[in-house]
């Protein structure tokens, strides 16, 4: 190698240079390439498992995740069923309720008839009337 530097010492710098990079790869040519080929092919078989494994661990990941939707799933179809449920008793409870005002309504007007009907001597004999009445359901409730 020296003997080469010196025979063209005189030349360019750039001719030097470029018998150095010769000779250097020709002397890690033979070997190298088939330890690097190796090496390659263990780091690529090394990759490819390890990829494998990322993989296999969002599958894993991916798989909780579709049975924590289908749970949730089955939650909101458990809540919507109880809405329509609720809905329905709440929709039967205001009829009902309607069903009740209309009748108290009635009641009321029956008894400002009845009132006006009676006058004032009516409306006394009535409380008298009904405090007989609450005093009579008062002893059959205690005595009973």
């Amino acid at each position: 190698m020296r003997k080469t530097l010196q025979d063209s010492g005189s030349k360019a710098p750039v001719r030097s240079h470029m018998e150095l990079m010769r000779i250097t790869n020709d002397h890690h040519s033979s070997k190298p390439n088939r330890v690097t080929v190796d090496e390659d092919d263990d780091f690529i078989a090394s990759e490819s498992d390890r990829q494998a494994l990322i993989m296999k661990e969002q599958d894993e990941d991916l798989d909780e995740i579709s049975a924590s939707v289908v749970r949730l799933g089955g939650v909101g179809l458990t809540i919507h069923d109880e809405l329509i449920g609720q809905t329905r008793i709440i929709d039967e409870l205001g009829q009902e309720m309607d069903n009740t005002a209309n009748r108290l309504d009635f009641v009321q007007k029956r008894m400002v008839h009845v009132i006006k009907k009676a006058g004032a001597k009516g409306q006394i004999i009535m409380i008298i009337f009904l405090v007989i009445l609450l005093l009579i359901l008062i002893v059959l409730v205690v005595y009973t």
